[in-house]
């Protein structure tokens, strides 16, 4: 055992470090700390009579995810292509724990987290990470099938298939749409047919359509979104609270601390419209600032992947793009959300809104991207030898 870990920890060169890509995830998880701290006032004095007891949790979260992602830094990809089969199995045992009664936890009538030795996971998150590193794996492994044979593509899918259900019963439908997409952005830069990936984004479209016309619920959502201001008091009351906080913190805000909606007029005022709070408080200009650093942050990981594949490295290529993808993906829902552009949808701003699972799987994602980037530093550089055949 003692052998085994001692091989499977590498301690990385600090100076090989992509210090650009760790500063940027630090500032927008400091700048969503602050955020969290304002946001959570009300509902955290209301829930323990101390106002900034869920900003203690986050920062505890925080610290956690700072030291789980320097150990995950120190293993080689090599071992998470190795095992990825064993993660997916360990993710979906994860997913089926939360209908489990003693272990699952029911809030608003969701099964979407468990509780093991006091500790509360959210699984459909920690799936997040497990998925891209199995497609990730698969992709290199079977990269010849999936280019050359339709089987080569659908046996991943079918496992897809199986973890997005699960998740879409508990229900959840935002998880999955990103979860779908982002898996879906890997298999096509592995070289899918265009006829096989039209199709699964034809069924996935048809599928989704029919989730939300067949549930009451969901269609009412929509319904609403086109038109809050038609039930302000009811289906549309949480998007028309959002939008008036929003216009409320015009440029630059009424001053942190001094917004009135997140005193129990807007629900999830700390976790899916966090957006809301900070425009409220910070103004527009704060908020444009903080997507520009999420939009960099996004950017530095596809140059990663890019320099990744120039060294054939593929899962981190493959792991890259998938990662920038997923968080590009939420953050997008998320603002698109707050700000009236998309249907209310129970996704969070990515290393910014309250969330312990949410943000230690983001910064698990982000310790094997910036892996990447060291393992390709490292590597030995690409000799092409042109031979000369002389008569």
């Amino acid at each position: 055992m003692f052998n085994f870990f001692s091989r499977l920890i590498d301690i990385p060169d600090l100076k090989k470090l992509d210090i650009y890509l760790i500063g940027l995830i630090l500032i927008v998880s400091l700048f969503g700390l602050v955020s969290v701290a304002t946001a959570s006032i009300y509902f955290s004095d209301n829930l323990t009579g101390d106002p900034f007891y869920l900003f203690y949790k986050q920062a505890f979260h925080l610290l956690l995810a700072i030291l789980l992602s320097s150990i995950l830094i120190c293993i080689p990809l090599s071992y998470w292509e190795r095992f990825d089969r064993y993660f997916l199995l360990l993710g979906i045992i994860g997913l089926v724990l939360v209908f489990i009664p003693g272990i699952g936890v029911e809030v608003k009538g969701s099964n979407r987290w468990i509780r093991i030795f006091g500790f509360t996971l959210q699984p459909s998150e920690v799936m997040k990470f497990f998925l891209l590193v199995y497609v990730s794996a698969y992709s290199v492994r079977r990269i010849q099938d999936i280019q050359t044979s339709w089987f080569g593509f659908f046996r991943p899918a079918v496992l897809i298939v199986l973890v997005i259900s699960l998740i879409l019963i508990q229900p959840d439908l935002g998880t999955p749409a990103v979860i779908f997409s982002s898996v879906l952005a890997i298999l096509f830069l592995a070289g899918v047919h265009l006829k096989q990936f039209i199709l699964v984004m034809a069924l996935g479209a048809i599928s989704i359509l029919a989730l939300i016309f067949f549930e009451p619920y969901r269609w009412q959502r929509i319904i609403s979104f086109l038109d809050p201001w038609a039930d302000a008091n009811d289906t549309g009351y949480q998007l028309t609270q959002s939008l008036m906080a929003i216009s409320r913190g015009d440029w630059f805000g009424v001053g942190l601390g001094e917004g009135l909606w997140k005193m129990g007029f807007l629900p999830d005022a700390h976790t899916d419209f966090i957006f809301a709070v900070i425009v409220e408080e910070m103004g527009l200009f704060m908020a444009f600032l903080l997507l520009s650093f999420l939009i960099f942050l996004l950017i530095r990981m596809i140059q990663i992947g890019n320099r990744s594949l120039e060294k054939r490295q593929f899962f981190g290529y493959f792991f890259s793009y998938g990662v920038a993808v997923l968080i590009g993906l939420q953050t997008v829902i998320n603002v698109g959300v707050a700000s009236g552009m998309l249907p209310t949808k129970g996704l969070t701003l990515p290393f910014v809104s309250y969330g312990g699972t949410n943000l230690i799987v983001l910064f698990a994602l982000s310790a094997l991207v910036i892996r990447t980037d060291y393992e390709t530093k490292s590597s030995m550089p690409l000799v092409n030898i042109t031979r000369r055949v002389r008569y």
